[in-house]
C-alpha cells in the first residue's frame, strides 16, 4: 500500500500551501484584495492558445500527519496498565464517552490492553472513504511486552499543531489574534477528526539491511512493539488539489471555465463520485479539483494532463490540433503530444488510436504514448493492452509507466497482460512490479490473491506455471510472493525461530518437523507437527501453529543462507523509473529506447537477503540529472502506490 512521503512541489511555479491546522487540512487563508486595480476581467473564450496551467498555480499538495492515543486490545499476556499520563487521559475520555469502565479495561489483571500511539499520513487528492496504513507504536515508559495478536480499538485520529505556528499563520492570513495568546508557543493545539484507524494490528518486519546477522530474528524490533493497521486508517476528509487563479483580480468567470473544461475533458474516465472540478469562493475563487478513478494510481500524471487542457476546445480542422496529430507519429514529439490530445479527452482518442498502428519496429515510443493516453482515457482495447505489456517486459525505461497504465484501468484485457507478466521467465523486476501493479489495481483478482497469515502477513501463491521464485519486502507491506507452484527445501538443519519456535530436518527425510513451546496450565509443554520439505506448504504449517511473519522470514533468511532454495530470493525487486519529462529528452535524440533503456538497467536490481544492499528504484523515482549523460546513481525506493511524486507544468518546445 503506501509509502506517502514526497512533497509536491513545483519550484517557482507551484504555489505551497503551510500554516496552521485550517491549511493543512485543505483550507486556504482569506486573501486580501485590497489594492487590486480594478479592472475588467478578460474573456478566457478568446485566448485560443491558453491552457489550465497558463492560468493557474497548484496548492494544497502537502501530506497531513494525523495521529492519537489509542488502545490495543486482545494481547495474551503481553500487555500493561498504563501510568496516569496525558496518554492514558485521552484514552479514558473515549471509554467513557462509549459509557465503557476505562479502569477495569486499562488495568486489566490478565494484561490483555495497552495504550499505544497511533499515527498516519493523509496524502492530497485523498477521497472520502479511502484506506490507508496506520502505524502503532507504544509510548515512552510503556512496560508492554510485545503488541503481537492484538486488535487496535476504533481511534479517531486528528491533526496537530504547535501553537506559535498556528498564531502566526493567523496572523499572516490577516486574522485576528489576542495579545495575551491562550497556550505557550510549545503547546501542542488538537485539531479536526480526519481518519479512524482500527483493526488486526500486524507486528514485525523484515530488517532492511544487510548489517543484520542472520542468526537474529527478521523483525526491527524483536519484542513486537512496533506495529501497522495494513488499509487500517479511513480517511474522512476530502483532500482535492486548489487550482490557483494567477493574475489580478478576483476572476470568477476565468474560475467557472476551468472547472467547466475540466469536468467536461475528465467526464469519459469513469468517474463515480461526481464533478471532478468546482469553483470556490474563499476570498479569491479558486478552483477545487478532485482525481478521476482513472488516476488515482497516478496523481503525477493527472495533474500533468489538466494543467494541459485547453481553455478553448479545438475545433476538428483546427490548425494545432492537426499539427498534434502529425506530432504523436514522430518518435522524438509522441510522448507530449499523446499527452495534449489525452488533454482534449475524448475528442483525441480518434488520434490516439492511429498512433497504434504505427508500424515502426525500432521505436517503441509512438505506440507506448497512444497505448497510455487510451488506458488513462479509459478507452483500452487488447491492442493498447498488448502494446504497454510489451514496452514493459521490452523495454525497462517504459516499464513503470506501462505497468501503472495497465492497473490504472478497470479491464480485463489489461488484468490479463499483467497477469502474463508474471509469469515471464527471468527479470524479478517485471516479474514482482506486474504482481505489484495487479495487487493496486484489483487485490481480489483471481491470479494474486492471497491468505492472510495468522493475522500477520499475506501470503501470495502466484503463477503457478512460471519458472518458482521468492520475493519479500522490507516495508509497504508484510508479504511474501512464492511464484511457480512449488519451492522444495535441500538439506539438513535445525534451528530455532524466535523464542518459541524449533524447525529440523533430518538427512533424506522428505519432511520437517515444527515445534513449538506453549504454557499450559502454568507448565511448558512442547507440540509438533510434520509437513512436507516445501515453503509453500511450511509457511502455511508455521501460521496454523501460530507463527507471524518474523518467523516465516528468519526461516527463509536461514534457509537461504544455507543454499537451501533451488530458485531466487530476492527483496524488493520494484522496477526504476524516468519521469516524464526524461523521458521526453531520451525520445528527441533516442528513437530506439535503447539509451533510456540502459540508464534504467543500471538503477534496477534487487536486495538480497544477506550482505550489503543493493538498492533498487521506485515506480516514481526521479534519477538525478546527471543520469542523462553518464552511468546513475541509486534511486530511492518508492513503491507503486497513489501517492503523487513532483508536479510540473508545461515543457518548453
Amino acid at each position: 500500500m503506501l509509502r506517502f512521503r514526497r512533497r509536491l512541489m513545483l519550484a517557482g511555479l507551484m504555489a505551497g500551501v503551510s500554516g496552521a491546522l485550517a491549511v493543512s487540512v485543505g483550507c486556504l487563508p482569506r486573501q486580501s484584495d485590497a489594492g487590486t486595480r480594478a479592472q475588467a476581467e478578460p474573456d478566457p473564450e478568446k485566448e485560443s492558445n491558453a491552457t489550465v496551467g497558463s492560468k493557474t498555480l497548484v496548492g494544497n499538495t502537502e501530506s497531513v500527519t494525523v495521529s492519537a492515543a489509542g488502545l490495543v486490545l486482545g494481547l495474551k499476556g503481553t500487555g500493561s496498565s498504563p501510568p496516569p499520563d496525558g496518554y492514558r487521559e485521552q484514552v479514558e475520555k473515549v471509554l467513557k464517552r462509549l459509557q465503557r469502565n476505562p479502569k477495569e479495561i486499562l488495568d486489566d489483571s490478565g494484561r490483555t490492553t495497552s495504550v499505544v500511539l497511533v499515527s498516519g499520513v493523509i496524502p492530497p487528492g485523498a477521497r472520502v472513504g479511502e484506506k490507508f496504513d496506520a502505524s502503532v507504536v507504544l509510548p515512552p515508559g510503556s512496560k508492554t511486552i510485545s503488541l503481537a495478536h492484538g486488535e487496535l480499538f476504533p481511534c479517531d485520529l486528528h491533526n496537530t499543531e504547535l501553537a506559535g505556528n498556528a498564531r502566526q499563520a493567523m496572523q499572516s492570513g490577516g486574522l485576528p489574534t489576542g495579545k495575551v495568546p491562550l497556550a505557550s508557543a510549545d503547546a501542542l493545539l488538537l485539531g479536526s477528526r480526519l481518519a479512524v484507524a482500527e483493526g488486526p494490528l500486524v507486528v514485525g518486519t523484515l530488517v532492511p539491511t544487510g548489517q543484520e546477522k542472520v542468526d537474529r530474528p527478521a523483525t526491527d524490533n524483536p519484542a513486537g512493539r512496533v506495529a501497522k493497521v495494513w488499509g487500517g486508517m479511513t480517511n474522512q476528509l476530502d483532500r482535492p488539489y486548489h487550482f490557483q487563479l494567477q493574475g489580478e483580480g478576483p476572476q470568477p468567470r476565468l474560475a467557472q471555465t476551468i472547472a467547466a473544461r475540466l469536468n467536461t475533458v475528465f467526464h469519459g474516465t469513469g468517474d463515480k463520485l461526481g464533478k471532478v472540478a468546482e469553483t470556490v469562493v474563499n476570498g479569491r475563487p479558486m478552483v477545487s479539483v478532485y482525481v478521476p478513478p482513472a488516476y488515482r494510481l497516478n496523481h503525477t500524471r493527472f495533474l500533468q494532463v489538466a494543467r494541459l487542457v485547453p481553455l478553448v476546445a479545438p475545433a476538428p480542422n483546427d490548425p494545432t490540433r492537426r499539427k498534434l496529430e502529425r506530432e504523436l507519429l514522430a518518435p522524438e514529439t509522441a510522448l507530449l503530444s499523446a499527452m495534449k490530445l489525452e488533454a482534449l479527452g475524448t475528442d483525441g482518442v480518434a488520434a490516439l488510436r492511429v498512433g497504434l498502428e504505427d508500424k515502426d519496429p525500432h521505436s517503441p515510443w509512438v505506440r507506448f504514448a497512444a497505448a497510455q493516453s487510451l488506458c488513462y482515457l479509459g478507452k483500452a482495447d487488447p491492442v493498447a493492452a498488448q502494446i504497454l505489456a510489451e514496452c514493459a517486459e521490452k523495454h525497462p525505461a517504459l516499464r513503470t509507466h506501462a505497468l501503472i497504465a495497465l492497473a490504472s484501468q478497470d479491464d480485463a484485457h489489461c488484468f490479463d497482460q499483467l497477469a502474463e507478466l508474471m509469469g515471464r521467465k527471468g527479470d524479478p523486476a517485471l516479474r514482482y512490479g506486474a504482481f505489484h501493479a495487479l495487487r493496486m489495481a484489483n487485490e481480489k483478482h483471481d491470479s494474486i490473491r492471497g491468505r492472510e497469515m495468522a493475522r500477520s502477513y499475506w501470503l501470495h501463491q502466484v503463477a503457478a506455471q512460471s519458472e518458482p521464485m521468492i520475493h519479500l519486502t522490507t516495508d509497504r507491506r508484510n508479504e511474501i510472493v512464492l511464484f511457480g507452484s512449488v519451492w522444495p527445501i535441500a538439506g539438513a538443519f535445525a534451528f530455532p525461530l524466535g523464542t518459541d519456535f524449533t524447525i529440523t530436518r533430518k538427512d533424506g527425510d522428505e519432511s520437517v518437523v515444527i515445534s513449538r513451546t506453549v504454557t499450559k496450565d502454568g507448565e511448558s509443554a512442547a507440540v509438533s507437527a510434520r509437513y512436507r520439505a516445501d515453503l509453500g506448504v511450511i509457511l502455511k504449517g508455521l501460521a496454523e501453529m501460530g507463527g507471524g511473519y518474523s518467523e516465516a522470514i528468519e526461516f527463509i533468511r536461514r534457509v537461504h543462507k544455507a543454499d537451501g532454495f533451488a530458485c531466487p530470493v530476492c527483496v524488493d525487486a520494484v522496477p526504476s523509473g524516468l519521469s516524464v519529462q526524461q523521458l521526453v529528452q531520451f525520445a528527441r535524440r533516442d528513437p530506439t529506447a535503447a539509451e533510456a533503456n540502459k540508464v534504467v538497467a543500471a538503477t534496477t536490481g534487487q536486495r538480497p537477503v544477506d550482505g550489503d544492499v543493493v538498492p533498487v528504484g521506485g515506480f516514481d523515482a526521479d534519477p538525478p540529472a546527471e543520469t542523462l549523460r553518464k552511468a546513475p546513481a541509486p534511486a530511492p525506493v518508492v513503491p507503486l502506490s497513489r501517492d503523487p511524486g513532483s508536479v510540473f507544468d508545461n515543457w518548453k518546445k
